[in-house]
Order: structure tokens, then sequence, then C-alpha cells
């Protein structure tokens, strides 16, 4: 039987927003397995960023809370733990690289005491073992003259740089899990296919699993075992990769997949979603995605769609298939 490394059942995260609470994410579950690689797509603003930062307990309070839920790691409900127990799972057994370098690096101290820093926090190492392992891991996720990048300052590297320093400090400890906030957002193409195979080659080495982040579709085909489509807040969509892209049902992931660029249609314009996401707490009654979708009735805008049951690990979030399905 396949072991559940994290389990998340009715995750809601709430952020204050002129003296009312606004759920910016609604009742989420989901799951990913040892060694299993789980996409989670969406547009800006649906919930990915904020659901990551509610496993890692780092949801800024205030304004923001975890107002629902569990989410278990290896069985433990980690909302349960005390900040200190906390302290030493973050970053050594679940590890993540964030999205924004810049942000996340602290100016003040240079990437070599960074990088240190995760590891004599999490390992019995000495500090020589520590710089070592450190410059081994800068050498590992692309970088040139590690040793020197080793005593600079995250300001004297590019973004790309210090995107890279990022999945360093995340892999450094060789974490079980690896949570991935748009990794390769910042880099060309060809350090990203570097930075793709380095992450499938600790999950191939050390049974790793990871949520991946990312916007990027292409990416989801190539790194992913199973999908999670987000909208607004809530799931919509959730399937292994090939029955996403090859039997898409939400109306949104057909739309997401519909933007894909194709080289061998000629179109006179692009495909594109039209509207936009609706602001966190705009819409209260009916589907989140109904001024958006080109099968809407009026049904979707008076009730609240369940997460159905298709088939054996394919779920949607749709009316239109609410006779033909089990909800779960």
């Amino acid at each position: 039987m396949t072991k559940k490394v994290l389990e998340v059942n009715e995750l809601k995260v709430n952020f204050k927003s002129d003296g009312k609470e606004i759920t910016v994410v609604n009742g989420i579950s989901f799951h990913i397995n040892e060694g299993e690689t789980l996409g989670v797509v969406g547009e800006s603003g649906c919930g990915k960023s904020v659901t990551s930062l509610s496993i890692m307990r780092l949801i800024p309070s205030p304004p923001g809370k975890i107002a629902g839920g569990e989410i278990k790691y290896n069985g433990k409900d980690l909302l349960k733990l005390k900040e200190r127990d906390m302290r030493r799972i973050r970053g050594n057994d679940i590890s993540m690289i964030f999205q924004e370098p810049m942000t996340s690096l602290n100016p003040v101290f240079t990437i070599g005491k960074q990088l240190d820093e995760v590891l004599l926090l999490h390992r019995e190492i000495t500090k020589r073992e520590a710089k070592e392992h450190s410059i081994s891991m800068l050498k590992l996720v692309g970088i040139p003259r590690a040793e020197q990048i080793y005593d600079s300052y995250p300001y004297q590297l590019s973004g790309g740089m210090r995107q890279r320093v990022m999945i360093a400090m995340g892999l450094a400890c060789e974490p079980q899990l690896l949570i991935a906030d748009e990794p390769t957002t910042a880099l060309d193409v060809t350090i990203q296919a570097q930075i793709l195979d380095l992450m499938r080659g600790l999950k191939e080495k050390t049974n790793t699993s990871i949520m991946f982040i990312t916007h990027d579709l292409g990416v989801v085909a190539e790194m992913c075992e199973r999908v999670i489509v987000m909208y607004a807040g809530e799931i919509v969509e959730q399937a292994d990769v090939d029955t996403i892209f090859n039997d898409p049902k939400h109306p949104y992931t057909i739309g997401l997949l519909g933007s894909i660029p194709n080289i061998h249609e000629k179109r006179d314009r692009l495909y594109s979603i039209a509207g936009q996401v609706p602001p966190a707490g705009t819409i209260t009654t009916g589907c989140r995605f109904a001024d958006r979708c080109d099968k809407v009735m009026d049904h979707c805008r008076e009730h609240d769609p369940q997460l159905l049951q298709l088939k054996e690990g394919h779920s949607c979030r749709c009316f239109l298939y609410q006779d033909r399905s089990v909800e779960v």
C-alpha cells in the first residue's frame, strides 16, 4: 500500500481585511504519496502559495490564520505541534523553495552563512563540514565560482542566481517532502532544465515527495504524476497527469489547456479565458468560475458545486457531471 507522506483535510485559511475575515483557501483536501510529485496549478490569486505556507505554518498572523482543517505529515497533525517541534521539521523533513528569492534571503548575511545555518541547525556536523557541503550544493544547482558566491551577499547576485541559492538551501538536508513554489520562474530555459533534472535526481536518490506549484503546464507534464487544479481558493479538478491533459472535465482546466500555444496550429489570436479571477471573498454563493465559464447555467450561480468523483482518482467540481458521479 502506498504511504501518504502528506494529508491535507478540509484546510481553510482566512485573512482579515478592513475588519472582515475573508476566506482565501476554502476547505481543500489532497494528499501526496511517498516519492510522488504532485503538481498544483492555477492563476495568480487562486490560493496555491497560501496553501504551501499553511503546510509550513508560515502564514503571517495577523492578518492570516488557519481557520480549520488538518495538515498531517506522516500521520502527525502539524497544526497541533508546538512551534519548537515545528522548527525541527521545517527545513529538515519538509523544506520549501520560495517564489521570491529577493525577499527570502537575508540581505545582511552572506550566502554561505545562510546555507551553513540550515545544515548546522538540523545536522550534527562541524562548521568546516557545513561549508564544504554548502559549496557542493551551490555547484550542484549550476552556480559557477561556487567558492566566491559562498562569500557573496544576496544583492551581489542576479535574480536567477538567488533563485538557485534558494533551491540549494531547500535541497541541502535532503527533505522527505519538498514544496517548490514556482522554483524556475526567474530562470532561463537552460537553467530551468538543469534544475528540473536536479529535482528529479533528488527524488530518485532519496524517494523525496514533491509538491510542485507552477503556472507552467509544460513543467507539470514533465515533472508530475498527479495534478490538482485550483481556482479562487478551491480545488476544481484533480487527477493523474495523463487524465488532466487528455481528458480534462472542468471548464477551467479545459480553458487552461486551450491557452497553450500549439506550433502545429495556425491561429489569428491565441486563446485566453475571458475575465479575471474574482477577488477573495467577493463570491459567496454559486460556482466561483461562473462569470468566466462558457457552459454556465442558472443553477451554477445559485448553488455551490461539490467536488464529485467521476472515476477512481479523478474528481471535478462542476454541475455538468452531477448525474454521472459520486460526491467525495
